[in-house]
């Protein structure tokens, strides 16, 4: 009786001090019984905290979810890599020439660059990784090699990439990760998922310890060739199941940094606890027209319409400011992005001046039109019978201001947009309320995403309120064509653009496209909207993230004193 007595106490004992434990563990961790409570006390931690989605694999060449991307980029290094204008610079790359018909690359490997286990990262690499990502077809870089068409090894740092044909961007395509020959070769695609098959790789930091769907612990690559801090700090890396998890560790300080989005925003904002970095995403908004409607294909009208919107206004109201005035698909940091391309500005005056020359032209049109089909109809009833055409009706230059306003009472624009996407639904109605005013109707129909896509393949629509992800190629051509604008000397443009061999007159072409399309008004373009990460203030330093990579600059950080 004694013994079970003892043994009770002691056990009461344990759950006691394991409560008081808990108790000031939770005091220190978090305000809020529904946050995460952590592990241990990690505001006194050396490590800096990160988090992960449960990977499928850490394999770079295989995984495809972006949380898990982020945390690679730590691990494994690319020829070359996006810096935080989304523009393309040498990492494992210490010079390259691209050849006069742009056909082919000769590049020549840092002589300092070596694999975790101390081995010199080699051409032979560089080979293995382009024809591993050729063979596995649902890799995420499948389309980045697709027009590499053999690489010739110099020696064990030097190669030739020849290219099936010449690819203006072809710099922004080699940022894939590398992945080592003499640890992957001879795997087959399941072992090489396997996370015990993947310590070994070439960035700034490498896997110390890995403990699967838990944790990975990330110390420094001393041997690294890169100029980072001696002071960096090791990463722990936690893995959760979902991206709400990323944000709500973060809030609770169970984890130091995280990527957020615009809704979550206000849960970090005036919080003492955080810093809030806002960085220049890749979802470009864009307003699109339907030119097989005569009256947004004559180019005046379309101005009437770009120039009755307030643009500025527009953003700040539907997007709270949180998003960069763009006139065209590029990151405004861009080398190819022109800054000194302005847009047609916002005058109400201006617009009704477009709107007047815009219906004249359309209206001459279909006037020249109907009297070129009576002209036909007659000659072949007449048969040679000369014609005297000198009485046919007025021109539209002699139309009444009631006589435009019964022409525009007949105009009614279609704006669609998808019922899920609050900002844009508030930018369809900005702009209704912006075209009222210049006495141009229009209705506004929001559909869910199958019948969107329905209305855009089938043009069934005049007005078009879409986003699209920019690619890591600084290759506007795709939203262009998307556009479906009838416009040859555009068409030109865009077969210019891919026919380019040099950084130099890559840029002259995107200068004069870009010109063109404001000139012309071929599309309404909005911006590109922020993006957001989150830090602990307990981390001083800057990092400088962008979309592909929101650790960029981690290496700098320390712990606040």
């Amino acid at each position: 009786m004694k013994k079970k007595l003892i043994k009770l106490l002691a056990i009461v004992l344990t759950v006691v001090l394991g409560s008081v434990g808990c108790s000031q563990e939770n005091k220190k961790n978090t305000n809020n019984k529904d946050n995460i409570i952590s592990e241990y006390n990690i505001q006194k931690s050396d490590y800096i905290h990160l988090t992960m989605l449960f990977p499928e694999t850490i394999n770079p060449i295989l995984n495809k979810d972006k949380s898990v991307v982020y945390i690679m980029n730590l691990i494994y290094d690319g020829l070359f890599e996006i810096d935080k204008d989304y523009n393309v610079e040498p990492r494992l790359v210490e010079k390259y020439s691209v050849s006069s018909d742009g056909k082919s690359i000769k590049i020549t490997l840092n002589s300092n660059a070596k694999w975790h286990d101390n081995n010199n990262i080699t051409s032979s690499d560089i080979s293995y990784t382009i024809d591993l990502i050729k063979k596995t077809s649902d890799s995420p870089y499948v389309s980045l090699v697709e027009n590499i068409q053999s690489i010739n090894i110099l020696d064990s740092k030097s190669f030739t990439i020849k290219l099936k044909e010449n690819d203006p961007f072809i710099l922004n395509k080699l940022t894939f990760p590398i992945v080592s020959k003499k640890n992957m070769s001879g795997l087959s695609t399941s072992e090489m998922k396997e996370y015990k098959n993947n310590f070994v790789g070439n960035g700034p930091y490498k896997i110390k310890k890995y403990e699967d769907r838990q944790y990975i612990i990330l110390e420094r690559n001393e041997d690294y060739f890169g100029d980072l801090s001696e002071n960096r700090k090791e990463i722990y890396v936690k893995m959760v199941p979902d991206k709400e998890s990323q944000t709500e560790m973060v809030l609770a300080l169970d984890s130091d940094i995280a990527n957020i989005t615009l809704a979550d925003l206000s849960k970090f904002e005036g919080k003492k606890e955080f810093n809030i970095t806002k960085y220049e995403g890749r979802n470009y908004e864009m307003v699109m027209f339907n030119y097989d409607n005569e009256y947004l294909d004559d180019v005046n009208f379309r101005k009437a319409i770009i120039s009755a919107i307030d643009r500025e206004k527009l953003l700040k109201e539907a997007y709270v400011g949180n998003v960069n005035l763009s006139n065209f698909p590029l990151n405004t940091s861009s080398k190819y992005y022109n800054s000194n391309i302005k847009e047609i500005a916002y005058d109400k005056d201006e617009s009704l001046k477009y709107l007047l020359s815009g219906l004249k032209s359309v209206n001459q049109s279909m006037e020249d039109k109907k009297q070129a089909e009576e002209n036909k109809a007659n000659s072949e009833e007449l048969q040679g019978i000369v014609e005297d055409n000198s009485t046919s009706s007025k021109t539209t230059s002699d139309f009444t201001k009631k006589e435009i306003k019964e022409i525009l009472n007949k105009i009614e624009l279609k704006i669609v947009v998808s019922e899920n996407n609050s900002e844009r639904i508030k930018v369809a109605q900005t702009i209704r309320e912006d075209l009222d005013r210049i006495g141009i109707k229009t209705v506004i129909n929001e559909l869910n995403n199958k019948d969107l896509d329905k209305a855009l393949n089938s043009k069934d629509y005049d007005l078009a309120i879409v986003g699209y992800s920019l690619p890591s190629i600084p290759d506007a051509r795709d939203i262009l064509k998307a556009c479906h604008i009838k416009d040859e000397k555009l068409s030109t443009y865009i077969t210019s653009l891919g026919n380019s061999t040099s950084e130099y007159e890559t840029k002259k072409i995107y200068s004069q496209i870009q010109k063109y399309t404001v000139e012309q008004g071929l599309f309404i373009s909005l911006g590109i909207l922020d993006n957001f990460v989150v830090s602990n203030k307990r981390l001083e330093g800057i990092i400088h993230p962008n979309d592909f990579d929101i650790y960029k600059g981690i290496s700098n950080l320390q712990m606040n004193k």
